[in-house]
């Protein structure tokens, strides 16, 4: 599309995803208390989560490739239909007192394949649709609305479970008008490819290997997103952290556990606030000082087991780990070819969402040996990764971008 024709903002673009992770947090906020009700233990959702994030990370590989093949604008309508009649179809069938497990696998994987699609298609559309010079404004107001619905999830989820007749069925229903409407939002969008997805027809792993070798010889994306795998395994160990500290230190008062979350969430929205009044150019330099600054507070907050100094903890950490995720998006929209933004995107989240458990299953283990002292390993973390990258960044064997 013509940069003169395109936007500065759009609100199908901005209320699409927001819609589709209010509905899948309600989802996962029902699925979690339900599911453990009905069973009386966690092993079963346990299973069935690690199931589906199997099968996000296998959806991740064949995304990228098709993103880029086809309309991404109708990859995303077909993820959301599918979505929602898999939220339907449960919804009729399953009995919610006695959940079969083979129903629940098969619920969570098809949402999670449609969200394998989804996400990479709606971040790839974002620079076909919104002008280039208002890119970071406009991830910082989209991310502050998905952090906005994380926040809104478990309250409107909590209220709802003071209604006697809502049961687990309610959260089917929810969670499918939410793809409902994201479809809507989704459907009158107006969008022209950039390109001719359909008459791509290179196999999805030939597409895939060019991705990767367009990542690969490009110094700063291949850098961030290398340096956004070993954060993921750092925000894996933090989530497992503050319900071990709080329960070990704080006598496992589940107030003082909420007012964490809710700060994380807070520093979440002042940090997309903070870029949406910042009028500089993201830089990747940016975010590695933003990071530099995370890294060194979760070693200073490891210092004392001080409940303030967890708060302010929990705020810097949401506001940081805010900035840097949409910097990251914004620039990787910058300087990656239309063509390649699908496979670009669909890397990154594989190497995210393959990270992830990693750093769940490692930092279980380390928390129990560390305790407090687990916020050391996390700064060194993060201080370990500018290390990495900034030895990549000493070897000018592939080209620059920014």
């Amino acid at each position: 599309m013509d940069e003169r024709l395109k936007k500065e903002f759009s609100w199908p673009l901005f209320l699409s995803p927001f819609v589709s992770r209010l509905g899948d947090a309600l989802f996962v906020f029902g699925l979690n208390w339900f599911i453990v009700k009905a069973t009386g233990h966690a092993s079963l959702l346990g299973i069935v989560q690690g199931i589906g994030g199997i099968i996000l990370v296998a959806g991740d590989l064949f995304a990228g490739p098709l993103v880029d093949k086809y309309n991404r604008k109708l990859i995303m309508l077909l993820a959301d239909a599918i979505s929602f009649f898999a939220c339907l179809g449960m919804a009729a069938v399953m009995d919610v007192n006695e959940p079969v497990f083979y129903q629940l696998v098969l619920l969570t994987c098809v949402i999670d394949i449609g969200l394998a699609f989804n996400f990479p298609a709606a971040k790839a559309v974002v620079p076909e649709i919104i002008r280039h010079d208002k890119l970071s404004i406009f991830n910082s107001w989209s991310n502050t609305g998905l952090t906005l619905a994380d926040i809104i999830a478990p309250l409107l989820g909590g209220f709802l479970l003071t209604l006697h007749w809502i049961d687990f069925r309610s959260f089917l229903m929810i969670n499918a008008i939410s793809f409902l409407l994201s479809f809507i939002f989704t459907w009158v969008l107006k969008y022209v490819p950039e390109q001719k997805h359909d008459k791509e027809s290179m196999p999805v792993f030939k597409s895939l290997a060019n991705g990767l070798g367009y990542v690969r010889n490009n110094q700063d994306v291949f850098r961030l997103i290398i340096f956004d795998a070993i954060l993921a395994a750092m925000y894996a160990g933090f989530t497992l952290l503050l319900p071990y500290d709080v329960d070990r230190y704080y006598h496992g008062d589940e107030r003082l556990y909420s007012y964490v979350l809710t700060l994380v969430a807070v520093g979440g929205l002042l940090g997309g606030l903070s870029l949406v009044l910042n009028k500089q150019k993201p830089k990747i330099k940016h975010n590695y000082q933003d990071a530099f600054i995370l890294g060194m507070a979760l070693i200073i907050t490891g210092v004392w087991v001080n409940y303030q100094v967890l708060l302010v903890m929990a705020l810097i950490y949401g506001f940081y780990t805010s900035r840097m995720s949409i910097r990251m998006m914004t620039i990787v929209q910058n300087v990656t070819e239309i063509a390649y933004l699908g496979r670009v995107f669909s890397i990154w989240f594989l190497c995210f969402d393959s990270m992830h458990p990693f750093g769940s299953f490692i930092f279980g283990f380390i928390s129990d040996w560390f305790n407090h002292g687990t916020f050391f390993v996390l700064g060194g973390l993060v201080l370990f990764g500018l290390l990495v990258v900034y030895l990549m960044g000493r070897t000018p064997d592939r080209k620059k971008v920014s």
